[in-house]
């Protein structure tokens, strides 16, 4: 049996350069990065906040079921929206806290949900109970350092970049 020659992958290879390209932007204009994931996060709250309009209008239209809560969320959503666009560095920090709050939640609940890893062993039930309370010292350390919270999520940023980027040149060949 004779496998069919696989053909080399322009389109990946591509890709994967333009996400090591974008690795090494956010590499080394870390600033630039949280704004510009500000400024998605803002388009992307608008964008919901329209489609929560409309969604509204459609429960009232076909259900007959006003729509109070969801017209009052889709407002907060574009004005959320357009504080993030209009005020970019109002937004950077949003989202540095918002990442160090979101961090600090999930370790909070690792801490309440480690005692059903107790069926799985003491060994394993200790190691969970260690790495959430790890969490919880990181997540306090985020909270109240957001240049370090910045940091790490622009790490998280270019390392998924990289990471893409390898995975698709690779995949290309």
């Amino acid at each position: 049996m004779s496998q069919p020659k696989k053909r080399f992958d322009w389109f990946g290879f591509i890709i994967g350069l333009l996400s090591l390209y974008a690795g090494y932007l956010v590499t080394w204009y870390p600033l630039r990065s949280l704004s510009t994931i500000a400024v998605l996060f803002g388009f992307f709250a608008i964008l919901r906040g329209v489609y929560q309009l409309w969604f509204g209008s459609q429960m009232t239209k076909y259900l007959g079921v006003r729509s109070g809560w969801t017209i009052f969320g889709a407002i907060v959503d574009i004005i959320i929206g357009i504080i993030f666009i209009a005020h970019v560095q109002v937004g950077v920090v949003a989202i540095v806290y918002m990442f160090a709050i979101w961090f600090l939640l999930d370790a909070i609940l690792q801490i309440m949900t480690s005692r059903f890893y107790h069926f799985f062993g003491r060994k394993y039930y200790i190691f969970i109970v260690i790495l959430a309370f790890l969490n919880l010292l990181f997540a306090v350390i985020l909270l109240f350092n957001p240049v370090l919270a910045g940091g790490f999520i622009v790490f998280m940023l270019a390392f998924f970049f990289f990471a893409t980027g390898i995975a698709e040149i690779i995949e290309a060949f």
